[in-house]
């Protein structure tokens, strides 16, 4: 199945996603590899963020993401 052309414009790539945040692009990965941000999609080779979960996270004051976070 062939993801259309709309859902594709609702990921965000790593870089686009820290402009979201706030955030420049090693903090953003750091956040990621912690735990503390959104999880990504990956297709294929590519890693993405969902506009609308991180939007939520940023609305929700970034809180912890995922329960397995350390810090």
């Amino acid at each position: 199945m062939k993801p259309d052309a709309e859902a594709l414009r609702e990921l965000l790539s790593a870089d686009q996603a820290a402009t979201m945040a706030g955030v420049g692009r090693r903090t953003w990965w750091r956040y990621v590899s912690s735990g503390k941000a959104p999880g990504p999609v990956r297709l294929g080779g590519v890693v993405r963020w969902r506009k609308a979960e991180l939007a939520e996270w940023i609305r929700q004051g970034c809180p912890r993401f995922r329960k397995d976070a350390t810090r």
